[in-house]
């Protein structure tokens, strides 16, 4: 969570992951840009060893960034963004977050954000058995809000942690009622060490008709200072 577990890092839930699986701890942290638009959402910190920010990754402190998601992704999702563009994100602690008001503020489009009907515990050793198990049996939780007019945006610019090395569960729910074909979709995230590990491959597999495009992966601990390579990613694909 981005507690670091996506963010998760029990400070910094041991970057062992590089891979998958329950072993390959793989932090998403959320890494973030912090931008003028939430930089308070950006709960820092890397969970190196297990996830990005939730499940084996939030490494961030903030655990608010829960408590206020809901109402944050039922206000956005009716946010018209510039040239067909939409920034989605799923962010437990924050860092994720972060990165993307950073992303949304460059690109001058909305942002939606992904929260669980049920909200997710703000305990972090809770959350991230939670995203473990969620990811053992595949579960798909269900999601408390859709994008209002999803079939006029042309791109996506898709924010979540790498949690346990893999695409956090609640992602693929969004995915799995959002259908990505003949879109063109940019993937950022945030880790504490394994980088996107299989989150591309889960993402190819959730949206097989979507165009993916190169995209942007940070350490959850380079989410308050990295601006100037978020907004350069940004002006490559734009």
């Amino acid at each position: 969570m981005e507690k670091h577990y996506g963010d998760i890092t029990r400070r910094q839930l041991l970057g062992a992951m590089a891979a998958m699986g329950a072993a390959t701890v793989g932090a998403g942290l959320l890494g973030g840009c912090s931008s003028s638009r939430n930089s308070s959402a950006s709960q820092s910190s890397a969970s190196s060893t297990t996830q990005s920010e939730s499940a084996s990754g939030t490494a961030s402190t903030s655990t608010s960034a829960t408590s206020s998601s809901s109402s944050a992704a039922a206000g956005a999702s009716s946010t018209q963004a510039v040239n067909g563009a939409l920034v989605v994100v799923f962010s437990w602690s924050g860092n994720t977050l972060a990165v993307a008001d950073c992303v949304a503020e460059s690109l001058q489009a909305g942002l939606f954000r992904i929260e669980p009907a049920t909200p997710y515990t703000t305990d972090y050793d809770a959350m991230l058995k939670i995203a473990q198990d969620e990811q053992a049996a595949n579960t798909l939780p269900a999601i408390a809000a859709n994008v209002q007019g999803w079939d006029g945006y042309s791109t996506i610019y898709l924010g979540f942690p790498t949690w346990w090395g893999h695409l956090p569960q609640i992602v693929k729910s969004f995915l799995a009622e959002h259908d990505c074909s003949g879109k063109v979709v940019y993937p950022f995230n945030t880790h504490g060490g394994s980088g996107f590990a299989s989150c591309l491959s889960d993402l190819s597999a959730a949206c097989p008709g979507a165009d993916i495009r190169e995209g942007l992966s940070l350490l959850g601990d380079e989410a308050q200072t990295s601006t100037a390579k978020i907004n350069a990613w940004v002006s490559t694909t734009v």
